[in-house]
């Protein structure tokens, strides 16, 4: 510290111990709360860090696997204003994708727009089709999921599925 820097901090020690002493406090106490008070001010002083986010972990073996897809998914489904995070979003909106091509409906066409609401319904059709803006809340992103699960079978079956393994 500079030496007006150490003037001021005398005073401040001064200035705080006599003021709690006048009030009642016992002298042990003044300097404690003073010296407090002195390290509170310094402590507010001193220059930001630049960087506040957390460092970047190295991903290690116990990051991968079904756990962790559980634990990431549930984390996702509790966000901001009941509202479902992106990746919960984009994964549903895959698999719905999927779905919908068994049927000849391309999910990010336009032009099948109304025959994937048809399918889908009014409600979930908006939550998967969400954009990055207006995340769909809880609710919407459960009838969404319910919407796609009950997607009525495609005719002919998806001959790669229901071929047998060898």
């Amino acid at each position: 510290m500079s030496r007006p820097s150490w003037i001021k901090a005398v005073l401040l020690l001064g200035v705080v111990f006599g003021v709690t002493f006048v009030v009642g406090v016992d002298s042990v106490h003044c300097l404690l709360l003073a010296v407090g008070t002195l390290v509170v001010v310094q402590l507010r002083r001193l220059p930001e860090a630049e960087d506040r986010e957390w460092p970047e972990r190295e991903p290690g073996p116990s990051d991968q696997g079904v756990r962790l897809e559980v634990a990431r998914l549930s984390w996702g489904l509790n966000g901001f204003e009941s509202r479902v995070d992106r990746r919960s979003v984009d994964r549903l909106h895959a698999i719905a994708a999927r779905r919908l091509r068994a049927h000849g409906v391309d999910l990010d066409d336009p032009a099948d727009a109304d025959r994937a609401e048809q399918l889908l319904g009014t409600a979930p059709y908006a939550a998967l089709t969400s954009d990055l803006t207006t995340l769909p809340r809880y609710d919407a992103f459960a009838g969404a999921v319910a919407a796609v699960e009950h997607l009525p079978a495609a005719w002919p079956p998806d001959v790669r599925r229901s071929a047998p393994t060898r």
